[in-house]
């Protein structure tokens, strides 16, 4: 059960107005069912307190504390109706109003009210009466879950936007992260300059002023984001706490190590761990270590979740690898982001996911995520090989100063003279892989091909010599794939909705960089472009790619619904006029056609607009 979630107010499925003199004869008259005697004996309590002589006067709304949290709401909304309490109805905290609910089950839409009374939904149903302490008139709009999204880098970035503003206005409730091996934590002292040079040119990270997993779960509870956060232990923080940055095999007491703080991790609240095999540490794994540590966590119950270890020329044997630590890990194993990246790979897709649907066929329990983007992003120093990064980011920059060591790294990696291949990448084109993010901002928006005409230099050499003036601190967004494989690979049924993002910056002002668009408009891309425009799927069912089904998969059993009960993390969105309208150009720009967001019970988007309190929490697995 999630953390935060033992004590459950009671559960009502309409909002019928009793008298307390009639109220025990249909809420305590379940003698066959003691267990819904409890229940309707508890509403009656309720209802009692509701008739007491005092009437409950209207409260003003703002500086008003609730469950010790504060909620204010922008004075004169027209669509607000405010509320008195008139005879015994039930007195919830929000009603949602006249929307079409789209419940995240994948069946059709309805029209129902939602009544929310405290962190859970109370009812679903047309025409709810009561009173409530806020109404909300969301006629014609879609009251959905709200967003699950599978894959996330936001935890490098809470401590400094906590508000993770780009993905809740998105729709986005709770995220999955600690993703592609890379985690804050667990950390020694004694790596600690290892691990800052290794994340700390990705998120906007502190201090690291924690050792274990669950040091570090406190630490990002205090500041609490917005949105709720399902965390894995990196497995590239296991193995620099372990062993260091070295490229080799890990030894017996390497991988001892490294079940201990994958244990200890998983006890203090991680959900399993993560690998990036294209990412070093991570990258100089062999697939047995992988499969003790997946067996070290099975009686946990813990996932797998694998950037394999390549999606170009290599990808049907990292595929196959992925379910091979899965199956015989015996755990649930999920891919990220599924795709082919290099045009001479992209007819190996289909046999991608056939290897996935032939696992399943069999009982392996494999799924994964994608994004609605043909490009990718990352930092671009992992266009260099994974050998070249042995030592940390110290060593690397000093290949990168070493003339022989340069004409290595371009010889294995210059395609045709023209393009540069990793087993990431593919073959990508120099003018197809632009700089995201850059100390020198002039740079921003260019890609390699222009700075290499604009310094009179050869591609491959203005790349590395980019990397080591910037000290490996760049950001970059490349197009390496296939739009009809990516229409091929959100349709899949097993496949969920990841935005592969971070949050991005609070408030308004100049924001730098030109970082990939999906972190604005992952979700509401996949409503508008591929289910209303392209009419790839139903809406139902890219809301349930959205909700049901990645709830599901991790066991998130009371969230990613809409049903009496399930805690109250909703989207209200328009589906006629919901849109993504951040572009690889211009991408600082939010999302248009979702006014209301809802975590936890508590209103965080408002009218379109971030508000407070921020009500997201560290969710721990059900096991």
């Amino acid at each position: 059960m999630p953390q935060g979630h033992r004590h459950r107010r009671p559960r009502l499925h309409h909002s019928r107005r009793v008298q307390p003199e009639q109220a025990p004869a249909w809420l305590a008259g379940h003698g066959a069912q003691p267990a819904a005697r409890l229940r309707g004996l508890a509403v009656l309590h309720h209802l009692r307190r509701a008739a007491a002589p005092r009437q409950r006067l209207h409260r003003v709304r703002q500086g008003h504390e609730r469950h010790g949290a504060r909620r204010s709401h922008p004075p004169g909304r027209q669509d607000e109706v405010r509320h008195h309490h008139r005879g015994i109805a039930v007195p919830w905290s929000l009603l949602l109003r006249g929307g079409i609910v789209i419940d995240g089950t994948g069946t059709p839409g309805r029209r129902a009210d939602v009544a929310v009374e405290g962190e859970r939904i109370a009812a679903v149903a047309p025409g709810l009466a009561g009173a409530a302490d806020r109404v909300l008139d969301v006629t014609g709009r879609v009251v959905a879950p709200g967003f699950i999204d599978m894959h996330s880098h936001s935890d490098l970035f809470y401590f400094g936007c906590p508000s993770a503003e780009s993905k809740i206005r998105q729709g986005v409730t709770t995220e999955v992260v600690g993703m592609c091996s890379f985690s804050q934590a667990p950390v020694r002292p004694e790596q600690q300059a290892l691990m800052n040079g290794w994340v700390g040119g990705i998120g906007m990270t502190p201090d690291l002023q924690w050792e274990t997993f669950g040091e570090y779960l406190d630490a990002l509870r205090s500041v609490r984001p917005s949105v709720n956060v399902v965390h894995l232990v990196g497995h590239g923080a296991l193995r620099i706490a372990a062993m260091g940055f070295e490229a080799r095999p890990a030894g017996a007491d390497d991988l001892r190590g490294m079940e201990r703080l994958l244990g200890e991790a998983m006890d203090a609240g991680a959900w399993g761990f993560s690998t990036g095999l294209v990412y070093p540490p991570s990258a100089y794994a062999n697939t047995e270590e992988l499969i003790a540590l997946a067996r070290s966590m099975r009686s946990r119950h813990g996932f797998y979740f694998s950037h394999v270890r390549g999606e170009s020329s290599m990808l049907l044997d990292s595929i196959a690898e992925a379910i091979r630590i899965g199956d015989e890990g015996g755990v649930p194993a999920q891919i990220a982001h599924v795709k082919a990246s290099g045009r001479e790979n992209w007819s190996k897709l289909d046999g991608a996911l056939g290897l996935i649907d032939e696992a399943r066929r069999r009982g392996v329990d494999v799924a994964g995520d994608v994004y609605p983007y043909n490009a990718g992003s990352t930092k671009m120093d992992n266009l260099m090989p994974a050998w070249a990064h042995e030592g940390g980011m110290g060593k690397l920059l000093e290949r990168l100063a070493d003339r022989a060591t340069r004409k290595r790294i371009t010889d294995e990696c210059l395609v045709d003279g023209e393009r540069w291949g990793t087993v990431s990448q593919g073959g990508v084109g120099f003018d197809q892989i632009f700089v995201a993010a850059c100390r020198r901002r002039e740079l921003e928006g260019l890609n390699l091909a222009q700075i290499a005409t604009q310094t009179g230099k050869a591609p491959a050499e203005a790349l590395m010599d980019l990397l080591r003036e910037e000290k490996c601190t760049v950001g970059m967004v490349s197009f390496s794939q296939s739009l009809d494989n990516v229409a091929k690979v959100l349709a899949h049924p097993a496949l969920m909705i990841g935005s592969d993002s971070i949050p991005l910056f609070e408030g308004e002002g100049d924001r730098p960089g030109k970082p990939h668009p999906r972190s604005y408009g992952t979700f509401p891309r996949v409503l508008s472009e591929y289910a209303r425009e392209r009419k790839l799927f139903a809406l139902e069912t890219a809301v349930h790619k959205m909700t049901g089904l990645p709830a599901a998969r991790l066991g998130l059993r009371d969230r990613g619904v809409v049903s009496a009960g399930a805690v109250a993390d909703l989207a209200v969105f328009d589906a006629a006029t919901v849109k993504d309208e951040s572009t690889y150009p211009d991408p600082h720009r939010y999302p248009t056609g979702i006014p209301y967001v809802i975590v936890n019970g508590h209103v965080a988007v408002d009218g379109g607009r971030l508000v407070g309190p921020r009500a997201g929490r560290v969710l721990t697995p059900p096991r």
